[in-house]
């Protein structure tokens, strides 16, 4: 449990890396895609740790980049 934590935070923090490089229309394309991505994963009963990614990493691209 404990290595998937610290494999979602590195993945979090890799893509806000690569989005902090995109401009500003495509940066707010990929936050909703990834906004898209979680509503899928809960629609769909995914796995609740694979949930869990999707609204980590959304949380830490709005907390940097706003909403």
């Amino acid at each position: 449990m404990q290595m998937a934590k610290n494999e979602s935070l590195r993945l979090a923090k890799e893509t806000i890396v690569m989005v902090q490089a995109m401009p500003g229309e495509e940066r707010t394309d990929f936050i909703d895609l990834i906004y898209d991505q979680y509503k899928h994963s809960k629609r769909h009963l995914y796995p609740k740790s694979e949930v869990r990614k999707f609204y980590d990493l959304l949380s830490k691209l709005v907390k940097t980049f706003g909403h």
